[in-house]
Order: structure tokens, then C-alpha cells, then sequence
């Protein structure tokens, strides 16, 4: 199908005046890039002229037979009848050498003319740029004299293809008159009719845009994409694949312009070979080296390194890259789809693209290009490396870029191409820890055992102070702290003469994180002595999960990290305090997410965490982790999803804190969190232990754990967790083993805040379940002097356990005044159980109205938040009955009333939560600084649109809603 051609078509019909009784005649030269539809329209035009009645004789050139004499002439004359030939042009005379003796030229003059005596005659060549000369010759010369005589010539041509044009086609192709037909690629609107007559109206719709920025409107191109999409439509399959952007919009048919969303139209093996067709047939072996030249580089942005590339003059290379825009190959100087480069390097032999790989690999070079796009020429054919010593260099320094913008896998390939082109040993133990501290990020296992084997090299000084550094501190991440402090002692050693310098600073802060996170190894305590000095110099390291990239010392107000470690090491020791939630949430407020930074993010959450700071913990941890899901390291998601989960813990969320900590476990193996290993495990411990999924929990118990796990933080979690477990579960004396041993090393550490891990109020609950309330009371009595009256969660947890020590009558206020914390701390865990022992002290004061609605508003809240185990202790008291359908339901008026709900107006609302949650009208009062007139009313209107009678029936459902009341 011909689309956009009528114009075209009109035009070359008039040259042969459109019958047999009309003169006409002239020459039309039908012009155009490649594949632009130039036989097509010939074809077209020649079948309109034989339709009218015009005698044709037709002719394809073709380069391959431009040396044949008279190749062309033999095609045009054939069928011609005998008598018409002539003696000069019989088959002898066809097959002479060199320029056409002037008999042939009268002979075929004389023939056409003949022909034409009998009615209109149309001669068309197609390419007639590889017409041999001996034919070109013969057809201007009987062109130019046939004056007068119904004779039409039209010929495709193609400009700058082949050799030098003759004499004698320059002759032809300027013949008066002559109509120059110049064919350029479809438009959108052409593509959509092309399509609409393939695929219908609504398909060509939806695709008119993507096919067209695929292609570029030419035709050849079009139609090869056009039958693959018609291939995989016939096998069942979607079009799309690939995305190519909708660069060509044109508005001119509303019926295609409407660009599919989807992406761009799937490359397949018809487009293929059209695209090769399309370049085999452009030009000749320079014009198909600037294409894979364009191909190797990426795009035509500097025809200088082109030109040195594949040998050409610069002038043709321009010229060439114009063209291949022309072919809808280019848009501007880059592919218009990315798949035609694949096309074209799968298009040269091996050893030549290699050759050629490496050729632009030290062109760029040469050019100080980035070593990036050095990079990526050796990586695309690493076997043709060049085996020089700039090589391994500019490896290293792309993988630096590469991972300081999170493409950690160029980065790996980087480095392990570089340490097989690397000679000088020194420089390889650089790229060994380097690539070590990049497979962390994508293969931790292969970086635990590159890790072991840099141990040696770092001991003994063979590695850089930096990179020892490095080495130092992955080391300790997996657990090798003696190999850990030899390599950090070994820097301070070589540094001890030159005090001062950059790396002392970085040593300084080193310190300062051991104090925060290994505090338990006597090899490592010494560095940790100078920790305070940090604050002002040098750029931390978080050695938890990450090794952030080395750079320059940074003030304290260019480096975010100080700025957390300092507030983190201030609660680990000292307690919470509003400096330090402070410097914290700015360091969150003004960091991103990346190589430098993740260390700095996870000190700051911590922070928050143990400052009970959990609203903004968790807000703040959500959008870290919403960054890290958009990143390649799946260790910093998995170390955000653990922290997230134990803000979900402390919350009392317990459903979320085994979500989150089982994600963490997921998207890192055990063995890549080395010692970090304590957080998650810590996190999932206690929540099952919390759920009543004690198998659970001590399935989890039974994993081996680095021993070295216990000389850091993350070890007290993982110990007080396995003493919850234990007490939980009846065995009281190895609770009070493992809680111990946690207060023991947290007292020895200096890291004794209470609100880090509650130690003693775990022993004080043991000692409650061993019947010895004295010293239950004394440990939970130092649990609350303790803690800061910032703590409010760690303050309302310490009250909850001290009211058990406590006769039942000096119970209720202890607990309502716990409850009042741990609602203001948002932990839901920590309030079901505090409702659960105001339940139990009412009743026992037998005040049976208070109890059952404490009862319902803890069971309610245990359910809630997955505290399985209290969930069933508090259904089977007599406060609540069974339903119809086995479901529980609160004592009441025919189970809970819920019908008038959606009528409660907002203040209305917080007044029935409030009173739902066991609060006085003069504390509704207070509290929502309103008057008891007021509080009466709202409540008069509640009960009758809820339709109960009692303050005691009122949903316990509404009593959750307590903590987002005013």
C-alpha cells in the first residue's frame, strides 16, 4: 500500500499525458534515501502507464552487474521484436568492451523511436545510479534526440550511493523537462493509515505513535516492525517489549494521535533483517564502518572520535550521520530504538568488534573522556582489554562513580575486569577490598570470603591505610574483630608519626562507632577511647550494615554522620534527651538515601528509637525505606525493613514487627548480616514470644549466631529477647541468666539508658513469676528513676510492672497513670497489658462494671495488634461471652451496638472513646478542655443514637479510637 504518494503519483502520470493519442514525455527522476518507497512508487506508476495504454520497457540496475556492458540495455530491450534491434544491436554487439561504438547509440535511438511511432512508450530503471556505462551512454544519447516523440523516461536514484556519478548519468538525469520527485519518510498521520489498514482503526490508534518513533516513517523499516507485531499477535502474545520514547508527535489526524502508553513495539526478526537490508543497501564499506562506529559509541555526538574510530574523513562521517537519520536508523545522534545498536554490533565478526572496543576504549582515553563510557567499551568486550596500565585505573575509578550512583552491578564488573588486567600486586590488594566492599551490596556471601582473605594482607600493612580501613571494618561486620583490630592497629601505627592527617580524623570517628556498636571487644576498646574528639573532625562509619565511600574530613556541619553517631552514642549512654532527638530528626530532614548517607540514616532512626521518639521514628523510617525499595542494594532495604520492625515492636505492633523483621531476613541471607544478624532476629524473637508462638520463637533460637554477636549492641537485644523467651515459657532461672548478663555487659559497656533494652523490668517480672515481689520492686523502682521523663513508653512500661509489686488497692492509679504514658508513647502491646492488669484490679476490688470494660478495651487492643496469647486469656474471662457464630463479643445488649456509629458526630466521637477507656466526665472534661455540661450532653446524645442505657455498654471499639483523641 502507497501512503502519502498522491501528490508524487499526479505528478509523474503527467509526463506521459495520460493515453495513447496524447504526445507527453520528459524525464522524472524519482529520488530519496533508502527504503523511502522509491521502486514502490516507480512500480506504481509504470502499472498506470500500462493501464493507459503506454508501452513499457523496464530495467532494474544493480551494483553487482555495473561491470556487465550493456546489463541495463539487454533488460530494456528484451521483448523488443527483432526486426526493430538491428544488425548493431545483436547479442555480439551487446557484449563489447568499452564505450558504446556510435552504431549501438543509433541503433537503440533508432529502435525507441520506432517503438514510440506506434503509440506512448514509457522506459523505467530502477537505481539507475548502478546503470553500467556502455547502457547509461546509449540512453541519454537516444533520450536527448527523441524531441518531439511520445517517449517518457523514469528512473529512482539515490543520491551519494556508489561511485563518483558518470558523465554520462549527470547527462541523463538533467534532460528537459524533467519532475524531480523527492520522497521523504511518513508522518504520524501516514503510519496510522499504513496501520489502519493492517490492524484497524482502534489497534493503529494505539500504536501509530510508538511505531512511528521506532522507524521514523520508513517504509521498509515500518513494514518489517509491522509483521513481527503481526506475528506475535497471531501466536497469542502482547506487542510490547521494549520502550521507545515518543519523540515524533503530530496532531494532524485525530484518529493517530493518541500515543500508547504501554512503551514501544517489540523488536523482532523481520525488523531486523529490514534494518540490515536497509544499511547493506545505503552505501558501501565506509558508510556500513560509520554505522558500527555509531553503534560501538553509543550515539554520533562527536564525529571527530568517530572518524579516528573507524577511518574515515570527518566530512563523509557528517554526511553519513545525516543519512542515517534520513533512513529513520538516528534521531538527532542517538538510536531510535535501543535494540537497532544490538542489530548492528551482532552484525560485525567477533574479532573485530573486539578490535574495535578496544580502539574506542583508548581513543576515549586519550580524550580524558569519563571513565564511565571507558569503562563501558572494556566491559563490552572484555576479552580485548588492552594490557596497559592506565586499564585497571580507570576500571576502578568508573566502579567509584558507579557506586556513589547506586549501579552496583557496572561497579562489581568494574572492578573484577580490573583485578584480571592488573599487574603491580599492591594495586591489586586496592581493587580486592574495593570489589569486596561492592559484592556486599549484590553477593554478601562472596564478600564474606573475600573479606577473610583480605584479613592477612590488612594485618601486615600490605594495603593502603584507607583501604585497610575498609577491610577493617567489613571485617567486623562479619565478626572477625581480632583480624578487625590487628588491621586498625596497624593504621594507627603507621599514622603515629603523623598526627593530624585525614586518615587520623577518620580513626578518631571509628572510635567513635565502635563506642555506639562494638563495646564488648577488649582488642577494640582502646580506639574507642577517643570517640568524643570526633565530633568535630573526620567522616563516620556506621559499622552496622554499611561501608559508606571514603572522602575528605567534613565539618561537623558537612557531615550528617557526626552528627547522628553523636546523638546516638549521647542515649546509649546518658538517657533521652532533646539535643539529641533533635540533631537526629535534622540529620533525616536533610539526607538522602545513598552510599555516603545510609549509615548516617540508620544512627539517626536509631536514635529516635531509643529516645521513644516511635510516631517519628516510624514516619521518617517509611520514607527511607520507600528510597532504599527504589535502589539496587537489597542490604540496605533489608537493614531499614529490621529497624522498621523494631519500631514496630516497641510500638506494640506486633503483626508489623514480624512483617517487617521476616522481610529483613528475605532480602539479606543470615550469613550477609553477620553480627547485624541480633537486630532482626531480637525483633522476631520477642513478637512471637509476645504472640504466645513460643515453637516459633525457639525455632528461631535454635540458628546459629556468630559468637561475636554478643560483644555488640545488637547482642543485648538478641539476649533480652531469648530471656522474654524463656520466661514466657517457664524457665524462670535461665531468664534470669540471660537478662542478667544483658544488665551485666550494658552496665560494663556504659550503654546502661533504660530506654535501650529494659533489662530489669524483664527480672522484675521474673522474679514476680517466682513469687519474690521485694526485689521484682527494687528492679522495677530503678527501672523508673531511671528513666527521663522524655521516656514515656519506657516510664509507663516500668509503672505497669512496679503496680504488680503493689497492693491491689495502690494498683488502679499506678496503672491508669501507666496507661496515660503508654497511650502519649503509642505502644499498643504495652497498653492491651496494662488494661489487662487494671482488669484484673478492679475485679479483685470488685468493682465488676470497670472491669469488664477494661477487660473489652484489652481485648480489643491484644487483638488488634496481634498479641494472640492475651487475645485468649482475656476472652475467657467472665466478661465475655460466646456468639451464635462462635465469635467472642463484650458482655452487653446483644453484642456490641453499632448501628448509630456513623451518626456520632466528631466531638461526640472523642467524648464516647474517652469514656469508653474508663475516663471520669471531669477528665473528658479536662482533657478536652470542654465543661462537664458539655461532656453530659455529648454522652445524652451518644446513648440514644447508639441506642444503649449505660456508660458501661458503650463499644469497646470506641475505646480504641482513645489515643487519637485530643
Amino acid at each position: 500500500m502507497l501512503v502519502e504518494r498522491d501528490e508524487e503519483i499526479a505528478r509523474l502520470t503527467q509526463l506521459f499525458a495520460g493515453g495513447p493519442d496524447e504526445a507527453g514525455g520528459g524525464l522524472g527522476v524519482i529520488s530519496g534515501a533508502v527504503a523511502s518507497g522509491k521502486t514502490e512508487l516507480l512500480n506504481k506508476v509504470s502499472d498506470i502507464a500500462v493501464a493507459r495504454g503506454v508501452r513499457l520497457l523496464s530495467a532494474v540496475a544493480c551494483a553487482s552487474e555495473q561491470e556487465f556492458p550493456y546489463a541495463v540495455l539487454e533488460q530494456l530491450l528484451r521483448g523488443v521484436p527483432p526486426r526493430l534491434l538491428g544488425p548493431d544491436l545483436d547479442g555480439a554487439a551487446l557484449g563489447e568492451p568499452g564505450q558504446a561504438p556510435l552504431g549501438v547509440l543509433q541503433g537503440f535511438h533508432r529502435a525507441l523511436t520506432e517503438l514510440a511511432a506506434s503509440g506512448p512508450l514509457l522506459i523505467a530503471i530502477d537505481d539507475v545510479q548502478f546503470t553500467d556505462p556502455q547502457s547509461l551512454q546509449c540512453l541519454a544519447y537516444a533520450v536527448r534526440r527523441c524531441r518531439g516523440v511520445a517517449l517518457t523516461t523514469l528512473v529512482t536514484h539515490r543520491p551519494r550511493s556508489g561511485p563518483t556519478a558518470s558523465t554520462a548519468l549527470y547527462e541523463l538525469l538533467q534532460q528537459r523537462p524533467v519532475c524531480q520527485v523527492r520522497l521523504g519518510p511518513l508522518s504520524l498521520a501516514g503510519v496510522g493509515r499504513l496501520l489502519t489498514e493492517e490492524l484497524g482503526v482502534a489497534e493503529a490508534r494505539r500504536h501509530a505513535a510508538a511505531f512511528h518513533a521506532a522507524t521514523g516513517g520508513n517504509p521498509l523499516l515500518l513494514r518489517g516492525l509491522l509483521e513481527d507485531h503481526l506475528s506475535r499477535r497471531a501466536h497469542g502474545r502482547g506487542p510490547y517489549e521494549n520502550h521507545v520514547s515518543h519523540a515524533s508527535h503530530v496532531n494532524s489526524a485525530d484518529d493517530v494521535n493518541d500515543a500508547d502508553d504501554a512503551g514501544g513495539p517489540l523488536i523482532g526478526e523481520l525488523f531486523r533483517q529490514a534494518t540490515l537490508s536497509c544499511l547493506h543497501r545505503w552505501g558501501g564499506a565506509e558508510e556500513l564502518r560509520i554505522a558500527h562506529g555509531v553503534a560501538l559509541l553509543g550515539d554520533a555526538t562527536s564525529p571527530q572520535l568517530l572518524s579516528r574510530l573507524v577511518g574515515v574523513e570527518e566530512r563523509v562521517v557528517r554526511q553519513s550521520v545525516a543519512t542515517l537519520g534520513e533512513l529513520g536508523i538516528l534521531q538527532g545522534t542517538g538510536f531510535r530504538h535501543p535494540q537497532v545498536r544490538s542489530v548492528l554490533l551482532d552484525d560485525l565478526p567477533c574479532a573485530e568488534l573486539g578490535r574495535l572496543h578496544r580502539r574506542a576504549a583508548q581513543l576515549l582515553h586519550e580524550e580524558d573522556a569519563d571513565p564511565t563510557e571507558v569503562a563501558q567499551q572494556l566491559l563490552s568486550h572484555e576479552a580485548a582489554a588492552p594490557d596497559e596500565e592506565w586499564v585497571p585505573q580507570v576500571l576502578r575509578e568508573a566502579a567509584r562513580l558507579a557506586l556513589a550512583e547506586d549501579r552496583t552491578e557496572f561497579a562489581v564488573r568494574c572492578l573484577q575486569l580490573a583485578k584480571r588486567c592488573c599487574t603491580d600486586e599492591q594495586e591489586s590488594l586496592i581493587i580486592q577490598a574495593t570489589l569486596a566492599d561492592a559484592l556486599w551490596r549484590v553477593k554478601p556471601l562472596t564478600q564474606v570470603r573475600r573479606l577473610q582473605s583480605l584479613a592477612a594482607p590488612a594485618r601486615e600493612g600490605l594495603l593502603p591505610p584507607r583501604h585497610t580501613l575498609r577491610v577493617a571494618v567489613g571485617l567486623m561486620r562479619i565478626g572477625s574483630l581480632d583480624d578487625a583490630a590487628a588491621a586498625i592497629g596497624q593504621v594507627s601505627e603507621t599514622l603515629g608519626d603523623t598526627p593530624g592527617s585525614e586518615l587520623d580524623a577518620e580513626l578518631r570517628v571509628i572510635g567513635l562507632a565502635l563506642s555506639c556498636t562494638y563495646p564488648g571487644t577488649p582488642e577494640l576498646r582502646r580506639f574507642q577511647e577517643v570517640w568524643g574528639t570526633a565530633e568535630s573532625e573526620g567522616h563516620p562509619l556506621d559499622l552496622g550494615l554499611d561501608v559508606p565511600g571514603r572522602g575528605p574530613a567534613l565539618s561537623a556541619a558537612e557531615a550528617p554522620g557526626i552528627a547522628a553517631l553523636t546523638a546516638l552514642r549521647g542515649v546509649l549512654k546518658d538517657g533521652a534527651d532533646a539535643s539529641a532527638v533533635q540533631a537526629a530528626e535534622r540529620v533525616l530532614e536533610s539526607t538522602r538515601l545513598g552510599e555516603r548517607t545510609a549509615y548516617a540514616l540508620r544512627a539517626a532512626l536509631r536514635t529516635l528509637i531509643y529516645a521513644d521518639r516511635l510516631t517519628a521514628a516510624a514516619t521518617w523510617c517509611d520514607r527511607v525505606l520507600a528510597e532504599a525499595a527504589r535502589c539496587s542494594t537489597q542490604a540496605w532495604l533489608a537493614g531499614f525493613s529490621a529497624i522498621r520492625g523494631q519500631i514496630a515492636l516497641r510500638g506494640g505492633r506486633l503483626n508489623d514487627a514480624v512483617r517487617y523483621a521476616e522481610g529483613a531476613l528475605e532480602q539479606l541471607p543470615a550469613r550477609g548480616w553477620g553480627v547485624v544478624v541480633g537486630m532482626p532476629l531480637a525483633v522476631l524473637i520477642h513478637a512471637r514470644t509476645a504472640m504466645g508462638q513460643h515453637d516459633a520463637a525457639g525455632e528461631l533460637l535454635a540458628r546459629p549466631v556468630p559468637e561475636a554477636l554478643f560483644q555488640t549492641r545488637f547482642g543485648l537485644h538478641y539476649l533480652h529477647a531469648r530471656g522474654m523467651h524463656q520466661l514466657a515459657t517457664g524457665r524462670h532461672h535461665a531468664a534470669l541468666t540471660d537478662l542478667r548478663a544483658c544488665g551485666e555487659k550494658m552496665t560494663g559497656w556504659g550503654l546502661d539508658s533504660p530506654s535501650v533494652v529494659p533489662w530489669r523490668l524483664g527480672m522484675a517480672e521474673t522474679w514476680l513469676a517466682l513469687g519474690n515481689r521485694e526485689k521484682a520492686a527494687r528492679l522495677a523502682q530503678e527501672q523508673l528513676d531511671l528513666a527521663h521523663p522524655s521516656l514515656p513508653r519506657t516510664r509507663g512500661s516500668a509503672l505497669r510492672v512496679l503496680a504488680a509489686t503493689r497492693p491491689v488497692t495502690e494498683q488502679p492509679a499506678l496503672l491508669k497513670e501507666a496507661l496515660d504514658l503508654l497511650q502519649s508513647g503509642d505502644s499498643w502491646y504495652g497498653m492491651a497489658r496494662t488494661m489487662a492488669q487494671l482488669a484484673e484490679a478492679y475485679k479483685q476490688l470488685g468493682e465488676s462494671d470497670k472491669s469488664r470494660l477494661m477487660t473489652r478495651r484489652a481485648w480489643r487492643l491484644a487483638d488488634g495488634c496481634g498479641a494472640e496469647e492475651l487475645s485468649r486469656s482475656l476472652q475467657r474471662t467472665p466478661g465475655r461471652t460466646a456468639t451464635a457464630d462462635g465469635a467472642s463479643a463484650a458482655a452487653g445488649p446483644a453484642g456490641e451496638p453499632v448501628a448509630g456509629f456513623s451518626s456520632l458526630s466528631d466531638a461526640e466521637r472523642r467524648v464516647a472513646a474517652l469514656a469508653a477507656s474508663g475516663y471520669t466526665n471531669r477528665e473528658i472534661a479536662a482533657k478536652l478542655f470542654i465543661t462537664i455540661s458539655t461532656v453530659e450532653q455529648h454522652l445524652t446524645r451518644v446513648y440514644r443514637k447508639i441506642n444503649i442505657t449505660h456508660r458501661q455498654d458503650l463499644p469497646a471499639s470506641l475505646g480504641c479510637d482513645v489515643a487519637h483523641t485530643a
